[in-house]
């Protein structure tokens, strides 16, 4: 009976360690700016091919305006800051879910 909580216990503790997610930095949001620090960012990690970077269904990433179009529907702060289900096959780092949330916020301005 010990082995099998012991069991249970090291199931439980692996899973949970497994779906940390990473905070969101708090920033000085007056340094972000949608052309040197938001658009470099879905550069990045999104306007690839195969995921935004081309004539998708899912939009692309590919200037403010198409950007933007996702900010206004509430997908982009769902996927990235609320769900983290986006960009696919990696996460963002601390400091630029911040930074996204800041321009976010603020309005999405360009």
């Amino acid at each position: 009976m010990q082995k099998l909580s012991f069991l249970i216990f090291g199931t439980l503790l692996a899973l949970t360690s497994c779906t940390k997610e990473t905070p969101i930095a708090n920033v000085d949001c007056s340094t972000v700016t949608f052309s040197n620090v938001i658009f470099p960012i879905f550069e990045q990690n999104c306007n690839l091919s195969g995921c935004h970077g081309g004539n998708t269904y899912n939009g692309t990433f590919t200037s403010y305006n198409n950007i933007k179009t996702i900010v206004n529907n509430g997908q982009l702060r769902s996927t990235v800051l609320d769900f983290r289900t986006m960009p696919q096959g990696g996460s963002l780092t601390s400091e630029q879910l911040g930074q996204i949330q800041c321009w976010l916020d603020d309005g999405a301005p360009q």
